[in-house]
């Protein structure tokens, strides 16, 4: 194993020394050896110990190498930059023997711990057991959680007086206080952001500098390993350190990973052999179902939760944890890196009545910044598929759509952050093609709603709004002037205005159904995503 320059300068700290190496530097030796005589033999990947002077009188005829020197001359002229280059001159009184000891000392320290810890990983052993042996390493506190913010490990022999830390060892969790403060403190975006080591040292959150990696897949926050500066002050060679332990746990992490993924769960077992296609007869899903706990003639729904703002982060296992211990009959499942809730019942709206559930559900999304897609109720698990498509189709409309499945005109702050399927059928069903939507501008229809948009956005009326919400009022005129703060002669002045300008009739079944068609069309159009004035149709509801 290579170890990097960095480290060597903190086991050689307590020395004085001169560094002739230009800072900051990836550098790492695989070995140390004093300084051979035959010159030309030295390797670019060994760190060399000598006396000052054998350096000064070989360095000419040698490659480019690098050097441990103990000072054993006075300084002169002679000792130029160029002939120092790549070299660490010790200032003290030390005979090189003792040097080599302390450094070979340090090698076969870290070579020994970084094997430790891969054989951990081959035997099979566990990220507390890897925290562990880091411990006489680093010599910080070190701790690790998961995406519901439980503890997984920690540094047990190395004490902590840091208040977060010791929140997180008493309770083996972070409390709702302290995420809020991650989010206050943008640790998030900063999370999200970055794939390597993250350094703190605002002190914010907790009162020591806190060097941290975060592991995600697909995009999911996974594992957190988090070392607070208790004992040692951050060093790059401390970094490295912790990146070589952050680097092992990777393993251990993608371990645990594909464990959950891949069925370490009853729950996700099943779910992920019916979407899956590998379960498919009544009877075999029926007695899985038992095993699992669901009981017969069940009900079931599904749901998938989202985080509504890009910028945002979306904790998987924090949600999975709360929603269980809101809804004890709500099951958190992993599938395809994606969690997805299922509910079970024998009359799931009878349930969702009696526990008030989508009042008290919706409150917690919109407390989080989730919104949460909702399949039809179903009696048959080999329906799941359909369901989980029909959740997640459902989702995708939120961006642009209120829970009534309606264009957002206004900023109704009252609209839920859970939608149903129900509510978005037609949308849903919509082929959003390229080809689709050519053949949609092109159509009567579509250049009629076109031409109504241009038409507002000139002469700045809203006269598209006026149509479409006459129209989901089933051409009442009170209903529309009411929603839309109007008169009702007023309402009924504009809509014969409408019809005159386009040329057609409301009073047709056929010209309504074709127009609302089109609005759908439009609402997803790239036509109304590229136009100015578009934001309030696009707005996200909350």
């Amino acid at each position: 194993m290579d170890i990097s320059l960095n480290i060597i300068l903190d086991s050689i700290s307590h020395y004085r020394y001169e560094l002739h190496i230009s800072l900051p530097t990836s550098l790492s030796f695989r070995r140390i050896s004093p300084l051979p005589r035959d010159i030309v033999t030295v390797k670019p990947d060994c760190l060399y110990i000598c006396k000052l002077s054998e350096l000064m009188r070989v360095k000419e005829q040698a490659p480019e190498f690098y050097c441990i020197c103990l000072r054993d001359r006075i300084q002169d002229d002679l000792e130029t930059e160029e002939k120092l280059k790549n070299t660490i001159v010790i200032n003290e009184n030390l005979d090189h023997v003792t040097l080599f000891s302390e450094l070979q000392e340090t090698f076969m320290r870290i070579n020994d711990w970084y094997w430790e810890m891969q054989d951990a990983v081959i035997n099979k052993k566990s990220i507390q057991d890897i925290i562990t042996m880091s411990e006489p390493i680093i010599g910080n506190f070190i701790s690790v959680t998961d995406s519901a913010f439980s503890l997984l490990a920690y540094t047990k022999n190395i004490p902590t007086d840091d208040p977060v830390s010791v929140f997180l060892i008493k309770n083996g969790y972070h409390s709702e206080e302290m995420v809020r403060k991650f989010k206050q403190f943008g640790r998030f975006d900063v999370w999200k952001k970055y794939s390597g080591l993250i350094i703190d040292t605002s002190k914010a959150i907790s009162k020591y500098t806190a060097i941290s990696k975060v592991f995600t897949f697909n995009d999911v926050y996974y594992t957190h390993v988090v070392m607070t500066t208790t004992h040692r002050e951050m060093t790059p060679g401390l970094l490295d350190l912790f990146g070589y332990m952050a680097d092992i746990l990777k393993y251990k992490v993608i371990e645990n990973w594909e464990k959950e993924k891949n069925y370490s769960h009853i729950y996700n077992t099943l779910v992920a052999d019916l979407m899956e296609g590998n379960l498919t007869e009544r009877e075999l899903v029926d007695e899985r179902a038992r095993i699992v706990g669901f009981k017969p003639n069940s009900q079931y729904l599904v749901m998938i939760p989202a985080v509504g703002r890009e910028r945002e982060y979306f904790f998987p296992g924090r949600v999975a944890r709360d929603l269980t211990q809101l809804f004890p009959g709500m099951v958190p499942v992993y599938y395809n890196g994606r969690l997805l809730l299922l509910l079970h019942h024998e009359n799931i709206a009878r349930l969702m009545e009696e526990q008030d559930i989508e009042n008290r559900l919706n409150a917690y999304f919109c407390d989080n910044n989730i919104f949460c897609g909702v399949s039809d109720i179903f009696d048959d698990l080999r329906e799941l598929p359909n369901a989980y498509q029909q959740a997640a189709l459902t989702l995708k409309q939120l961006k642009s759509c209120s829970q009534n499945g309606k264009i957002i005109w206004d900023k109704d702050r009252t609209l839920s952050n859970i939608a149903h399927f129900r509510n978005y059928y037609a949308g849903c069903l919509l082929d959003r093609s390229d080809q689709n939507e050519k053949f949609w501008k092109s159509s009567r229809y579509g250049k009629m709603l076109i031409e109504l948009y241009e038409s507002d956005l000139e002469k700045n009326t809203n006269n598209l709004e006026v149509l479409y919400t006459y129209l989901i009022n089933e051409r009442r005129a009170s209903e529309t002037a009411a929603q839309l703060h109007m008169h009702r002669n007023n309402v009924v002045y504009r809509i014969s205005r409408i019809e005159e300008m386009l040329n057609i009739r409301l009073d047709d079944r056929l010209t309504r159904i074709n127009l609302m068609m089109s609005f759908l069309m439009f609402r997803y159009s790239s036509f109304l995503r590229g136009n100015k004035g578009c934001e309030q149709l696009l707005k996200a509801p909350r």
